[in-house]
């Protein structure tokens, strides 16, 4: 649990880091690619938390739960981005990678959870 919760912490501090002191990427769709990664660690990591925690089981409302979860809060920190911010804007194709990032750590996790047990 705790490295779910330092990763947590980490991705909510550097969404609202200033941009300029951010790497800069010139290939186009790089963004998304990142913001996709970023929620498909972080998902593998709280389900890889629930899923030992609950004996090796991880039932589907759990995951429906935890994609719920991620959805708004990435809905959230693109809308604080937009107010707090005035290097960031919301953009609505960052929650979209966010989506499919978590979406497919979900596949990928259903896919090595036997694995993980042995």
């Amino acid at each position: 649990m705790l490295f779910a919760i330092l990763y947590s912490c980490l991705i909510s501090v550097l969404f609202f880091v200033p941009s300029p002191q951010l790497p800069e990427i010139e290939v186009s769709g790089t963004d998304k690619i990142v913001h996709g990664l970023i929620y498909f660690v972080l998902i593998n990591l709280w389900m890889f938390y629930f899923y030992t925690k609950n004996g090796f089981s991880l039932k589907l409302k759990c995951i429906l739960v935890l994609i719920i979860l991620l959805l708004l809060y990435g809905i959230i920190v693109e809308i604080l981005q937009h107010l707090l911010t005035v290097s960031r804007q919301a953009d609505i194709y960052d929650i979209a990678a966010n989506l499919i990032g978590s979406l497919l750590g979900i596949f990928f996790f259903q896919n090595i959870k036997k694995y993980l047990n042995t």
